[in-house]
């Protein structure tokens, strides 16, 4: 059985495109599909950039051409599945180092989106748990899987929260990756970890916002104001 093709514990992010109704309403489909095209690049070239830094060196032609990234260790792999307004990584393992790379690849794509000249705002939820994942199938079930979805659709702010089944993990690994805060969710400020996808990235993070800004009104404006609260939490509890 192809390695990939299998049922078993491991790390997974559900990331959501915000306002993506609103882009498919105002762009023509040649345009979107250009923007989600080279966007899907991006977060291929993140995954093989981070698992170089986090791996050692790899291959040169690492993708399988179908969204699995692969290295010549069994633990690297990082399975990306983009389908409509949702993006997925999965993890192979759920070692330490598989729980790092898959937050650093997810952080890093939060950077890369909101970092464009006409910026991608996503959330997410991390979870972990058992996952089946087929890549030549693109068939992939599991209640982790289910988890960060309902725990994605939950989130108020551009970021990425921390599910329960992964929480023991993060204690374990003791990476300043993550922050346990307050998160804004629609039943309220709730403590929970997140990824610090701002992390060394505060000023540029600020200005994306901005960005965003001026292209929203009313309800939307509230996941601005949420993130800005979020990150400024994190920076009076580094001082």
């Amino acid at each position: 059985m192809d390695k990939y093709v299998q049922t078993r514990n491991r790390f997974v992010v559900f990331l959501d495109i915000m306002g993506f109704k609103d882009r498919v309403a105002r762009n023509s489909a040649e345009t979107l599909y250009d923007e989600l095209t080279e966007f899907n690049k991006d977060i291929t070239n993140i995954i093989n950039e981070v698992q170089q830094i986090k791996m050692g060196e790899l291959p040169k032609d690492n993708s399988s051409g179908n969204g699995v990234i692969k290295s010549e260790t069994e633990n690297n792999g990082i399975m990306l599945a983009q389908f409509s307004d949702s993006i997925v990584l999965f993890s192979q393992n759920d070692s330490k180092e598989d729980l790092l790379v898959i937050c650093d690849v997810a952080a890093k794509i939060i950077k890369t989106a909101i970092h464009r000249n006409h910026p991608i705002p996503l959330k997410g939820a991390l979870a972990e748990g058992i996952i089946t994942c087929d890549m030549s199938k693109q068939l992939f079930f599991g209640q982790a899987l289910i988890d960060a979805y309902l725990l994605e659709e939950n989130v108020q702010y551009y970021g990425i929260v921390v599910h329960h089944t992964a929480e023991q993990s993060i204690l374990d690994s003791k990476s300043d990756l993550f922050h346990n805060v307050k998160v804004p969710l629609k039943s309220g400020n709730i403590e929970h970890y997140e990824v610090v996808w701002y992390k060394d990235y505060v000023d540029e993070a600020r200005k994306g916002l901005e960005r965003i800004r001026l292209s929203v009104s009313d309800s939307p404006r509230k996941y601005i104001d949420n993130t800005k609260m979020i990150i400024n939490t994190f920076i009076a509890n580094q001082k």
